[in-house]
C-alpha cells in the first residue's frame, strides 16, 4: 500500500483518480490534462497550493533542522522514488529538481549530517551511489504530508 496515496486521496480508499494524479504529477505540467467532463478550478488549485506551502513552512520552522524548499523537494523525490522501488542518485535528483549538481551535492551532504538521508558506501562515488531517506527522513516527510492531506480535505 502506498502511504502517500492515502494521504493525497480525498477518500480513505485509494482509487484510479489518485493513481492518475500521481502519474501526472511526475510528468511535465504541460502534459497534465483534466479528466474529460471535469473542470479544474484555478482558484481552488491556488488555495490548495498556498495551504500546502504554508503547512510545510510552519512544520519546517518548528523543526530543529534547517530545511528549506530544496531539501523538502529532495525528500519528496526520494519518497516517490522509494515507493516506485527506483534507485536515484545525486545526478538524477539534480536533473529532476533542475538544480546544479554542485549545489545538490551540498544539500545531500547537509541532509546526511542531519540524519535525513543515508550515508552512501565509502567505496562508491557519492554522485553515482543511490540516495535514500533514513527512517527519520521518511517520518518527517510522512508527518508533513499527512498534515497537508488533512488540510486538502477541508478546502
Amino acid at each position: 500500500m502506498r502511504e502517500y496515496k492515502d494521504i493525497i486521496s480525498v477518500s480513505a480508499e485509494p482509487d484510479d483518480s489518485a493513481d492518475i494524479a500521481l502519474t501526472q504529477a511526475r510528468g511535465p505540467a504541460a502534459e497534465i490534462e483534466p479528466e474529460r467532463g471535469k473542470n479544474i478550478d484555478p482558484v481552488r488549485t491556488a488555495a490548495l497550493l498556498l495551504r500546502s506551502r504554508a503547512i510545510v513552512v510552519d512544520q519546517m520552522r518548528d523543526s530543529p533542522l534547517q530545511i528549506d524548499d530544496i531539501s523538502w523537494h529532495i525528500l519528496l523525490e526520494l519518497v516517490v522514488a522509494a515507493d516506485d522501488e527506483m534507485l536515484v542518485n545525486e545526478i538524477d535528483l539534480a536533473a529532476r529538481l533542475e538544480v546544479k549538481s554542485t549545489i545538490l551535492s551540498r544539500y545531500v551532504a547537509y541532509m546526511i549530517d542531519a540524519g535525513l538521508i543515508e550515508e552512501p558506501d565509502a567505496t562508491e562515488d557519492r554522485a553515482q551511489s543511490p540516495v535514500r531517506p533514513t527512517a527519520a527522513g521518511n517520518a518527517l516527510s510522512r508527518d508533513i504530508l499527512q498534515k497537508v492531506g488533512q488540510a486538502f480535505r477541508s478546502i
